[in-house]
């Protein structure tokens, strides 16, 4: 039951990511009129991350730091990996359109503006892609926050132990 829920969840995160990497569909200008798709997908993704990591701390005995640098590592192949398959759903729609419509496929994810060489502006808030690795950047800075301190209690506790014994 839990695998399903956080497989929903994760379907959903999907769902927003790529339509905030989609620049003309309908569906995310709908979207778009209520709520901030980019922000949307940040807290998704970092809810996501968030109840993997707490579920993981319910459900498991005290854990050792080798253990905790484990669990970093499996939260963050989870956001890796929704991030893969937004770009990779993005990049599939895009050949699909392009075969469809009959135009050149375009494998650059970056806005037009970011491409046009020294003039460039650099970070652009409005460049859909960028937002979005901004977005994956920041839960996987959670991440590592959440597990460093989680890190330093296991350091602590085996401390104390090894005081007692």
């Amino acid at each position: 039951m839990v695998i399903a829920l956080y497989g929903c969840a994760a379907l959903l995160v999907v769902a927003i990511g790529v339509l905030g990497l989609l620049d003309d569909s309908w569906l995310r200008k709908a979207l778009e009129s209520w709520i901030n798709i980019h922000v949307l997908f940040g807290l998704l993704l970092c809810c996501l991350a968030l109840a993997r990591y707490q579920w993981r701390i319910m459900h498991s005995p005290r854990m050792l730091p080798t253990d905790v640098r484990e669990l970093s590592r499996h939260i963050s192949r989870t956001v890796y990996l929704l991030l893969y398959v937004v770009i990779g759903v993005r990049e599939s729609i895009g050949i699909v359109n392009s075969i469809w419509h009959g135009g050149a496929v375009d494998f650059n994810l970056f806005d037009d503006r970011f491409r046009n060489g020294p003039d460039r502006a650099g970070w652009n808030p409005k460049d859909d892609f960028q937002l979005f690795l901004a977005t994956g950047f920041s839960a996987l800075i959670i991440v590592r926050v959440l597990t460093y301190r989680l890190w330093l209690r296991s350091i602590e506790h085996v401390a104390l132990s090894k005081n007692r014994n």
